[in-house]
């Protein structure tokens, strides 16, 4: 029964992942709109493939989207820096139009 199995990215599908995320997320890039869209379409077709109802992944997708954040914020400040994560909040990268990973899978999860 292939609902009850426990299905997840494997290692090499995340590190595509990443890499994909690495090109667009430079930090000689400017965070704008069709940035965002671009992060958006990987994060879509990433979800599309991965986020159906019987994959169990919840705290991979979580970290996955703490990471893109982190990107983000190392993209608007130049750098990577513990106080960093504080002066972008997460809220304020959502307002922005980015896709959500957790938010994704739940919709596929709950119907």
């Amino acid at each position: 029964d292939i609902s009850s199995s426990r299905v997840t990215m494997s290692a090499k599908a995340v590190e595509r992942f990443k890499d994909k995320v690495r090109g667009i997320t430079t930090r000689k890039r400017n965070l704008d709109a069709p940035l965002i869209g671009q992060l958006n379409a990987v994060i879509r077709g990433t979800a599309n493939y991965f986020a159906t109802y019987f994959v169990e992944a919840t705290r991979l997708f979580g970290a996955l989207d703490r990471w893109i954040r982190v990107r983000i914020r190392a993209m608007k400040y130049k750098r990577k820096w513990r106080t960093d994560n504080y002066r972008l909040r997460a809220k304020h990268i959502a307002r922005m139009g980015l896709l959500s990973f957790e938010e994704l899978y739940r919709a596929v999860r709950t119907g």
